[in-house]
């Protein structure tokens, strides 16, 4: 490279790191370096050859895949829309292989992040790590450190981390070769997967020279999301388009009626299914539900959802990868996150939000090229479910102007759990609501110490383009409706939905080859058990919290979801309403409960947590409780500081500061090394719940497991 052209390339990286960080540049490209030399050579290790001998893979490239790697050598820009399976990773591993320094790969999947990371350090030899919230800032600040010493190719980090000053810090020093943006649709409003993150990637792609490569890959990406990405990635974008077709995949649409039928049908069709497989649902609390159906049935499931601790939720990845079951039911938390190539069936347990959606999710089965089953259980009545999320997508007007009328009386800027504190708005919405009004420049974010202050713009927050998406994702749902209604070839549907030619016939579909999928009548006996099941067996599960080194509790259970069960009445009625105790039937409903589910043999004593307003109705439900169990009770819990009905607040900062600290164990030699049994009313957010235990385990209690009678069927986010 000459001279004038290091020149110019250090220049626009220096307004990059200005644009993207407002810091000082510190060190990127180093004096003197040629960006061009690498320890391989095009000439010299051909990409056929590095194809068979480290990447094992003797079957030659598919179409496109080699013209992707040659374009990125050429320092060009590429958005790869390929179909789930083609091998669109491939391309930026092998391209790494000719870079000389380090590949930073965008993603916002911490599962995949994790199985690409481990494949490309195992099987590859291309030293790879990720830095993620998953991690300890002291090993994130190793894997950086390491990233700037030049023993990386592969860095795996979500869009999020680029306000991280932990990554501000260490970027300014690192030589980058190539950038990819996994996923790419993420980036566009009108991809199935927005995330607000993204875009700030386009300050990064607008400030780099030229001549960097950059990689855009997608399965999902219909003409309108293209374009949008494309706009993001700036001039003299190459697209590389292939077709969707998937013919190994065998798709089909049941229609059905509500969850017993569901239920039913998935107990008599899984055990002859070969293989592992995927059921999606649309919330955590039916991902749960069908599990435990399911493993009722002596089928080997579990659940994943965003609710359960990361340590869990790569258990089960870990799991699943090594075919330990035979089912995980989840929501769409693990779509694209698991690179696993031999899934042989997948179940939509609910209708998803959209035809891209759901190529996307059933796109993880067969990418070994062996034949996979996709069917969708389709019940019209399911489509409240997405209307729901899609009219919640966005906040409410009136919510941006409370953000604002905070701002503006705090001059001296917020940070996010500031504004969550003082607002009660969800992580959720807050996040959508500072994202939006950043990008319409009504506040602005400080890199530094991460506070929101208010700028001195005029005019109305504009609402239009908020709109025009919540309406085209209203005709993306009525889309996936009509695909479940039509009557042709069920790929040709969605590959034309894609973009690919209209008409074509798959041969293996419901439509196209109706033996496929051969009638599959439910029993007598199953529709007993589901019904049995579905009125009495079916418990709110409560999740494990903490780690193996910092345990919280363990798992437990609640009698039932609160509200308009008759469960929930009897609460309500003890609780709310003046009715005095809790009832007898509820008192021996949690006896059973506690015997059958609980290790009731290593359970030592019963503990409740202390009232907020209820006086001692739990105190004396407990008692009756650890009375028939034959299990000592101990009053030791006691709050040492006021605090208020957690159903009073609104988002986690404030539930988590309400109870933080309440809480003391009057006796700790009383629960040194026992097992604790700890009892409550109502489970709601659970952080009442966690911080007893966190007090009773800081007391010397050897494991606590939780008890409620009732568990709201939705809270805050976590």
């Amino acid at each position: 490279m000459k001279e004038a052209g290091k020149t110019l390339m250090r220049a626009r990286v220096r307004e990059y790191i200005h644009l993207l960080l407002s810091v000082p540049l510190t060190r990127m490209i180093n004096e003197g370096e040629d960006l061009m030399l690498s320890e391989f050579t095009w000439q010299g290790d051909p990409p056929e050859k590095l194809l068979a001998e480290r990447f094992q893979i003797t079957s030659g490239f598919h179409p496109g895949q080699r013209s992707i790697i040659e374009s990125l050598v050429e320092g060009k820009r590429v958005l790869a829309i390929q179909r789930t399976g083609w091998g669109k990773s491939l391309c930026y591993q092998m391209a790494s292989l000719y870079c000389p320094y380090l590949t930073i790969i965008f993603s916002p999947l911490k599962a995949l992040m994790r199985d690409q990371c481990q494949r490309c350090n195992t099987i590859y030899a291309i030293p790879s790590a990720i830095v993620s919230s998953d991690f300890s800032e002291e090993e994130n600040q190793a894997t950086l450190g390491r990233a700037v010493a030049g023993e990386l190719k592969l860095l795996f980090i979500a869009p999020e981390r680029l306000d991280n000053m932990l990554w501000q810090k260490y970027v300014l020093q690192m030589s980058i070769s190539m950038i990819v943006i996994d996923e790419a649709h993420c980036i566009s409003t009108w991809g199935h997967d927005f995330r607000p993150h993204y875009r700030r990637l386009v300050r990064l792609l607008d400030a780099i020279p030229e001549n960097t490569p950059v990689l855009g890959l997608t399965a999902t990406a219909n003409k309108r999301v293209e374009e949008d990405i494309l706009q993001q990635m700036g001039k003299n974008v190459q697209v590389v388009r292939g077709t969707m077709q998937r013919p190994n995949l065998h798709l089909n649409v049941l229609h059905v009626s509500g969850d017993a039928e569901k239920l039913s049908y998935l107990a008599e069709a899984l055990p002859g299914y070969p293989g592992t497989g995927i059921i999606y649902v649309a919330t955590k609390r039916d991902a749960e539900m069908v599990a435990a159906f399911l493993s009722q049935q002596g089928l080997a499931v579990d659940y994943y959802h965003a609710g359960r601790d990361d340590e869990m939720r790569q258990s089960i990845e870990q799991k699943l990868m090594m075919n330990q079951y035979k089912v995980v039911c989840s929501t769409n938390a693990l779509g694209m996150g698991i690179d696993k190539s031999d899934v042989r069936f997948i179940v939509h347990y609910h209708v998803p939000a959209s035809p891209i959606h759901y190529y996307q999710e059933k796109g993880r089965a067969g990418r070994d090229g062996d034949g996979a089953r996709c069917i969708l259980l389709y019940d019209p009545d399911d489509s409240i479910i997405q209307k729901h999320f899609i009219s919640n997508a966005k906040p409410a007007a009136s919510h941006y102007e409370t953000v604002l009328s905070v701002l503006k009386t705090n001059p001296q800027g917020l940070r996010e759990v500031d504004i969550a504190r003082i607002t009660g708005f969800s992580q959720t919405i807050l996040r959508t609501l500072l994202t939006d009004l950043e990008d319409q420049n009504f506040v602005e974010r400080d890199r530094k110490d991460r506070t929101y202050t208010l700028l001195s713009r005029q005019g109305q927050i504009d609402f239009s383009d908020y709109d025009i998406v919540r309406e085209q994702k209203l005709r993306e749902l009525s889309d996936i409706q009509n695909y479940a209604s039509q009557e042709e070839c069920y790929m040709g549907y969605l590959t034309a939905y894609l973009g690919d030619p209209p008409g074509y016939s798959c041969g293996t579909c419901g439509h196209c080859h109706t033996t496929n999928f051969p009638l599959i009548a439910s029993s007598q006996r199953m529709q007993e058990a589901v019904a049995h099941f579905l009125g009495e067996d079916w418990l709110p599960r409560i999740e494990k919290r903490g780690t193996a080194k910092i345990p919280i509790h363990e798992a437990g259970w609640s009698l039932s979801y609160h509200g308009t069960t008759h469960i929930g009445r009897l609460v309500r009625a003890s609780k709310y309403e003046g009715a005095g105790a809790f009832a007898v039937q509820l008192v021996m409903s949690a006896a059973d409960v506690i015997r059958t589910r609980y290790p009731i043999d290593t359970i030592d004593v019963i503990v409740s947590v202390p009232p907020t307003k209820s006086g001692s109705l739990v105190e004396d439900f407990a008692r009756r409780v650890a009375s028939v169990l034959n299990i000592e009770y101990l009053p030791v819990m006691t709050k040492i500081r006021t605090t208020q009905e957690q159903k009073e607040l609104k988002n986690r900062v404030q539930k988590e500061d309400n109870v933080k600290g309440a809480f003391h164990v009057q006796i700790p030699k009383a629960i040194a090394n026992r097992v604790v049994l700890l009892i409550d009313d109502i489970y709601d957010s659970g952080y009442m719940l966690r911080e007893v235990s966190r007090t009773l385990m800081k007391a010397g209690a050897g494991l606590v497991y939780p008890f409620t009678i009732t568990r709201t069927a939705h809270s805050d986010d976590q």
